[in-house]
């Protein structure tokens, strides 16, 4: 029997906490889960972030628009949520979690059709196992980050040890309306290694390789085998990448630098939501390395920035598995702040 959808309908129910490719606890509350029902307006097919709006009539059928957020239509379209089924008069059900400071919004991790499918922005919990990979033989392909359940926001150690020129910096920094994303600017390295949901890929083209992440179509020319970066090199958002071989390890020397952002979301005690800010005399170095044996790839990652910061960072790791996803254009849409 087919399963029907009442429209009129504003729930509550225990959510659980989504992977999402911006920090969801600043804007979201999980312990505030909401379920509503309604008919599709417009489903807005955005990356980083996509939005369904649903028009949803209450007991005394007064109607009201909501808008609620999800994963990029890029990664929930490869989950099994396309645009297709979410067109204008489909009535759906979705249980997310409510925005902090708007009653109408909410970030959905799970959306209910008429026909009793409900789908998971995440994939299908209890899919079969995919096909195995086959076997690479060195760190040219492509790539998922293994999930670790890292947050991506929440306190940073490296803010007990910012210096004066940092602090500066950091107080005019309005996370909610700065950061680089919502230009659709690629940030920072780092952020790019660890962006959740989106394959990345090591290429080689003539001397050099390509390090390419899908999120914020991210593409880095590490040049092998120069003594140094060329004096007359502007500073960019990724900077320039030089790198060389140490045995089986790709080492990559990054440096030149513009000022920007190494996580968007930061939590200190009695303050306002900050974020982390480096200097452009930040200089990193990644080493890359393949593992024949899991058929992953790990990286660690060094950050050094004395001008924003009193000590070093502490090492950055991560591993990759191998992927038979294909890269696609990310296509970033600025976000329109509210």
């Amino acid at each position: 029997m087919k399963k029907s959808i009442s429209p009129v309908c504003v729930l509550i129910f225990l959510a659980a906490q989504v992977q999402a490719h911006h920090s969801f606890a600043p804007h979201f509350d999980s312990s505030k889960p909401v379920d509503i029902a309604g008919v599709v307006t417009e489903f807005e097919q955005r990356n980083p972030h996509a939005y369904l709006h649903i028009a949803v009539q209450d007991a005394d059928g007064r109607t009201s628009e909501w808008e609620c957020e999800s994963h990029g239509v890029t990664q929930l379209t490869r989950n099994g949520i396309t645009p297709q089924m979410l067109m204008p008069g489909t009535v759906v059900r979705i249980k997310g979690s409510q925005h902090r400071r708007d009653p109408l919004q909410c970030f959905f991790d799970s959306v209910e059709f008429e026909d009793g499918r409900v789908l998971s922005v995440n994939g299908q919990r209890n899919a079969p196992a995919a096909p195995r990979v086959a076997q690479r033989d060195s760190m040219f392909g492509t790539w998922m980050l293994v999930p670790t359940g890292r947050p991506t926001s929440g306190p940073q150690d490296m803010m007990a040890f910012i210096t004066e020129a940092a602090r500066v910096e950091i107080e005019k920094y309005n996370p909610f309306t700065d950061d680089p994303t919502y230009r659709c600017e690629p940030v920072a390295i780092r952020r790019g290694w660890f962006a959740p949901g989106t394959p990345m890929a090591i290429r080689q083209v003539a001397d050099d390789i390509i390090i390419q992440h899908e999120w914020m179509d991210i593409e880095r020319i590490v040049h092998m085998n120069e003594a140094a970066t060329p004096a007359n090199e502007p500073e960019s958002i990724l900077g320039y990448s030089r790198g060389h071989w140490e045995g089986d390890t790709l080492v990559v020397e990054t440096d030149r630098f513009n000022q920007g952002v190494l996580n968007q979301f930061v939590e200190v005690d009695g303050q306002p939501m900050r974020a982390l800010l480096h200097s452009n005399a930040l200089r990193t170095v990644e080493r890359i390395s393949f593992d024949a044996r899991s058929n992953r790839i790990h990286l660690s990652m060094e950050h050094y920035d004395p001008e924003f910061f009193t000590q070093d960072f502490p090492l950055a790791e991560a591993e990759y598995e191998a992927s038979d996803l294909e890269i696609r254009p990310f296509g970033c849409i600025p976000e329109i702040l509210k």
